[in-house]
């Protein structure tokens, strides 16, 4: 190989490495070994296949401006970001995403990578987490979706996960094997639910389209919160079953349901014994008992105990009628 043919094969790779773009702060997981292509559903979430290997802990307090920063150079005509949290340091497809703010155009630039403020919410609890970048680019031969993720540690943040299950889900298209949302080519993605934070970012007039295919979540990750009996509500009526949802968490994850089981299961009872407060649970969506009279539904982990409605008693991991056990005294008129 001649010199001046050596010397563009150097150019050639330079070029390529630099070519699309990577998040460069948060600094992100793995981050000695992070490539800057696209993602595909085998490496959903956060380019899974690389691990997620912390160099360092990205901290961020409740309402203090953070900054969103790239290394690479083609933009493809900016597009559509989101940034996003889940409450897990190493997330799965199941994982819920939360948006924490959509860039509506512009991102990551338009004629460069460009800087971006974020804060994080006061709906996102304390503890560690994990923070996540996604593309949909305008123009990059073809519909793509790129995803970097960074660990962050959240103070002065919620004390439970209530705020932050009301927040949009993340939205992913552009994923075949995970779900049919498509962006139209050549055009800013518009997506069906930016949440309360978005940022104006391209002010070149390009077009702006809604993707087609199916984008819902593909779990319970951005349904309310199921609601359950208290004491002032009328007792259940059937002692037999209660419908749990089967899958709740997650996002845009093959293979999830969120159609509520018909048949009762034997659940079993949360560690600890407190008569109020929290407690730990193996199995989220699962109805736990804490003797007759409490109950609470396991989320993430944990559980609040709340008392059953009169003439109710929670057995088994099921709210039943209670039973009569009295026995009857007739007396002589």
């Amino acid at each position: 190989m001649t010199f001046r043919n050596t010397l563009l094969a150097a150019v050639a790779i330079v070029s390529s490495a630099s070519a699309h773009i990577i998040m460069e702060s948060p600094v992100p997981y793995s981050v000695d070994t992070i490539d800057n292509g696209p993602i595909n559903a085998a490496q959903f979430p956060c380019k899974n296949q690389l691990g997620y290997k912390v160099s360092k802990v990205n901290k961020m307090a409740v309402g203090e401006t953070q900054t969103l920063s790239f290394k690479g150079s083609a933009v493809h005509n900016g597009g559509l970001c989101q940034l996003s949290v889940a409450l897990s340091r190493e997330p799965t497809a199941n994982t819920p995403f939360k948006v924490i703010k959509t860039i509506q155009g512009g991102c990551p630039g338009i004629n460069g990578a460009e800087k971006f403020s974020f804060q994080i919410p006061k709906e996102i609890p304390n503890g560690d987490h994990t923070f996540a970048w996604t593309w949909m680019p305008v123009s990059s031969g073809g519909p793509e979706y790129y995803m970097n993720c960074a660990p962050i540690e959240v103070t002065g943040g919620a004390g439970d996960e209530s705020g932050f299950n009301q927040l949009p889900d993340m939205l992913v298209a552009n994923l075949p094997g995970i779900n049919t949302c498509t962006q139209v080519v050549n055009t800013i993605l518009e997506p069906p639910n930016p949440g309360a934070n978005v940022e104006k970012a391209d002010n070149t007039g390009r077009k702006s389209a809604p993707p087609t295919g199916d984008c819902g979540p593909k779990s319970g990750g951005g349904s309310p919160p199921v609601p359950l009996p208290s004491s002032s509500t009328t007792a259940v009526s059937s002692p037999t079953q209660t419908s749990v949802p089967s899958n709740p968490g997650g996002i845009f994850a093959p293979g999830a349901s969120n159609a509520p089981q018909s048949t009762t299961t034997t659940l079993p009872q949360p560690t600890g014994t407190p008569n109020n407060g929290s407690a730990s649970c193996p199995t989220d969506g699962a109805i736990v008992c804490n003797g007759e009279s409490q109950f609470g539904l396991c989320n993430h982990g944990s559980v609040v105990w709340q008392a059953v409605a009169a003439g109710t008693a929670c057995r088994n991991g099921v709210i039943q009628k209670r039973e009569y056990r009295g026995r009857i005294v007739r007396r002589a008129i």
